[in-house]
């Protein structure tokens, strides 16, 4: 039973080798690959900027602490700076010197010398005198034993100038010690201090530099951090941060840490920590990802105004090209012309349908074309030869008869004009049938065209009358000589279907431009002598120029 395609807006049947074709829209291949930009376009763009700008303001953030801790360092070692030049003018004061040989006896004019000097020489907040045996003389702290550190006081005793961290009554200060000398021999050490204060953490901070904490071998030394928003520094980060030449940071979460720095002053090793808040950071990445979000977005509704766009523009009329093409096809497809029916495809879609019906059209196109053009020639034929036995018809015949006179009348050539009529042919086909009288037609026409010479043409007129065109016959006898050729032809017996029959042809010819120059005239003494032929008891040939009358003429 026949099936119609329901979206045909032609109701055309589909023959049973044909079958409909139902594909996938580009609909959602192209949504999709829609989305996939998308998705591309958004992680591209996070793992191109993303880990790069954190990178980037993480280390601008460090710079920016290592600045801050080489300043704070400049700022410890110019108070240390202070401190040592008054050890070394206290060192070669020669009063000082002589109160300290006499054991330091009058310690109220020493401790006069030495805060004079303190007043003019900036820095100085602890003094000190202690002897070779570490028994602490003089402090402005008190004579409590283990006040100094005995390492550091052999080292003051050794000579020079040195500065160290060490406990003082669970405090650490900056000590600066120079060597008392009396007649080349050491007799004592000169201690001098400077405390670290709170108040250079805020006096950095006037200069430039946030809230920070310094950290010595054993603990932490000062801290202006606030406890609340920060973590108190560890001590083996403290330690670690001591042995370290690198600053390394203990970070509380992604953005916020500590930031250690090791110092040295004088080969003494320091420890600057400083608050490291990268929330900054945080802030850029959001507005970046707020920026790659709205862009997104805008490349999202971009992305929707081109698929819409396309759906409509494009999709919409392949949508009903697909109908129209499924019908192309369905006409178009001819067993016939061997145009083949609608091939079956699952997963074919719009173009492909229309890919195919342009294909199978153009096919079927080509396969008329060539029937029209095969038609158009069989048509020609038909038009100049005779369909029963393949020779030129009668117009045929005319108009190579026009043609060859004026080839001849052009070059100054003969020719010859031969009619033909069967003898004893109606009796046979009246009696026989017309199957047998076409087959003896046949048979009279294939042993005409063999007898005559491979330059002469012969046709047939119509029923039983033929015709010869002799283009290249130079003399009559000539013409005359074919004539009888084809009259013996003609005369032998044909066997037709069981039937033994005899006929016989009269031959008329007239010859340019011995006996007519004109067409019509050439053709009009052709026919006379056939007739004289006929007249003459048939079975003859005949030359116009035989004839009576042409003699009159």
């Amino acid at each position: 039973m026949d099936t119609v395609e329901p979206n045909n807006p032609i109701a055309i049947p589909i023959t049973p080798n044909a079958r409909i074709l139902r594909g996938r829209s580009l609909l959602f291949p192209i949504i999709g690959l829609l989305i996939l930009t998308v998705l591309v376009t958004m992680g591209v763009g996070y793992f191109i900027n993303y880990p790069f700008l954190y990178e980037s303001l993480h280390n601008k953030a460090k710079i920016e602490n290592e600045a801050r801790a080489a300043e704070i360092g400049f700022l410890v070692d110019h108070e240390a700076g202070g401190l040592m030049q008054l050890a070394h003018v206290v060192s070669r004061d020669g009063e000082l010197q002589e109160a300290l040989g006499v054991h330091a006896q009058d310690f109220n004019r020493l401790m006069r010398k030495v805060l004079f000097l303190s007043e003019n020489i900036r820095g100085l907040d602890l003094v000190g005198v202690v002897d070779v045996t570490g028994k602490t003389l003089f402090s402005t702290e008190g004579t409590d034993e283990g006040l100094f550190p005995a390492e550091a006081l052999q080292k003051g005793l050794k000579g020079g100038g040195h500065l160290l961290a060490a406990p003082v009554q669970t405090r650490w200060s900056i000590l600066a010690m120079a060597p008392i000398m009396v007649q080349r021999k050491t007799v004592g050490v000169l201690v001098l201090g400077r405390w670290i204060h709170p108040d250079l953490a805020k006096r950095s901070s006037s200069e430039g530099v946030t809230s920070m904490a310094i950290g010595g071998p054993d603990e932490l030394l000062t801290s202006t951090l606030d406890s609340a928003a920060w973590p108190t520094p560890a001590a083996e980060q403290v330690r670690s941060c001591l042995n370290a030449t690198a600053p390394t940071t203990q970070l509380m979460d992604g953005y916020r840490g500590l930031y250690y720095a090791p110092l040295k002053i004088l080969d003494n090793p320091f420890c600057v920590i400083l608050p490291l808040d990268m929330n900054s950071i945080r802030v850029t990445l959001q507005d970046h990802g707020i920026r790659l979000a709205w862009s997104s977005l805008i490349i999202i509704l971009m992305i929707i105004i081109l698929g819409l766009t396309v759906h409509f523009l494009i999709l919409q009329p392949l949508h009903r090209l697909r109908s129209k093409a499924l019908i192309l096809v369905e006409v178009c497809s001819n067993e016939k012309l061997q145009v083949p029916a609608l091939i079956h495809v699952e997963k074919g879609n719009e173009i492909q349908i229309l890919d195919h019906a342009f294909e199978t059209a153009s096919t079927a196109i080509y396969s008329y074309i060539g029937e029209l053009h095969h038609q158009k020639e069989r048509f020609e034929d038909m038009a100049i030869r005779d369909p029963l036995t393949g020779l030129g018809n009668r117009r045929l015949f005319t108009q190579l008869v026009e043609k060859s006179l004026a080839v001849c009348h052009r070059y100054k050539r003969r020719m010859a004009v031969m009619y033909l009529d069967l003898d004893r042919f109606k009796p046979i086909n009246d009696t026989l049938g017309h199957d047998v009288g076409d087959l003896l037609l046949k048979e009279v026409s294939g042993r005409l065209k063999t007898a005559l010479r491979e330059s002469d043409v012969m046709f047939r007129l119509g029923g039983d009358e033929f015709a010869a065109l002799l283009p290249e016959c130079a003399e009559g006898e000539t013409a005359r000589i074919l004539g009888e050729r084809l009259i013996q032809e003609v005369k032998r017996p044909y066997s037709l279907k069981g039937h033994h029959c005899v006929i016989g042809v009269s031959v008329g010819i007239a010859i340019y431009p011995d006996h007519a120059t004109t067409l019509e005239t050439l053709l009009k003494y052709a026919d006379v002598a056939l007739y004289a032929a006929k007249d003459a008891g048939r079975g003859v040939c005949r030359l116009y120029e035989d004839l009576p009358v042409a003699k009159n003429h």
